[in-house]
């Protein structure tokens, strides 16, 4: 994918550390690792976590242990460091697979980032979009178990049960879009029970903001 102007992301990724920001969130197809590893070297901060997504495919496309060698050294390259690394969706995405062709892709690329952990090229592991089925079959054979689990999060985009099953296996909730149109509802729309409209659009929202005398973000 390709990114925001670089010069753009590196200063923002700047600001927002020396402002406080203590974590950054990216992945390999957003195309904006370099930028924000400049932006990073550029704040001088060494205590910022930094959490990279990689993604799968078929294995017919590329050796899943080979897929997760070569995102892994490609994104501590450009981002000058990886505490925790995450599979970024349970699904392979170049081409449909049967389910038993993308539990052994998934088996593989966890174990090569294990390895990887092992070596100290990688921090910690985690999961993205995982629901909690997902999550147990990863469980299950992992040596190092996932710290984390990267999904939707928001006032209308709640997902209670997952959470609730996060934080009884020990993985903590990372959200993400917390003010935005919910994608699952964008594209799934039979999926979930609430619409695709945004938060900040909410009438709720804005009247509280309105008496705060603040705007809704």
């Amino acid at each position: 994918a390709e990114g925001p102007p670089h010069e753009a992301m590196a200063s923002a990724v700047d600001a927002a550390v020396r402002s406080g920001v203590l974590m950054i969130d990216t992945a390999q197809n957003y195309g904006s690792e370099a930028a924000i590893g400049d932006g990073l070297r550029r704040s001088g901060r060494d205590d910022v976590f930094v959490l990279c997504k990689v993604d799968l495919c078929t294995r017919s496309r590329e050796d899943p242990r080979r897929r997760m060698r070569r995102q892994v050294t490609e994104s501590k390259r450009k981002l000058g460091r990886l505490d925790a690394v995450a599979l970024h969706w349970p699904l392979l995405l170049d081409a449909p697979a049967s389910e038993d062709d993308a539990r052994s892709v998934r088996a593989d690329a966890w174990r090569e980032l294990e390895a990887m952990v092992d070596e100290g090229l990688v921090g910690c592991l985690g999961l993205s979009n995982f629901d909690v089925e997902l999550m147990d079959e990863i469980i299950a054979l992992a040596r190092h178990r996932p710290v984390l689990n990267e999904v939707e999060v928001s006032p209308r985009c709640y997902q209670e049960e997952l959470m609730a099953a996060c934080e009884a296996r020990g993985v903590r909730v990372v959200g993400y879009s917390p003010y935005g149109t919910c994608w699952l509802a964008k594209y799934f729309p039979s999926f979930v029970p609430w619409p695709a409209a945004s938060v900040l659009d909410d009438a709720t929202v804005a009247a509280v903001a309105a008496e705060a005398g603040c705007t809704p973000a």
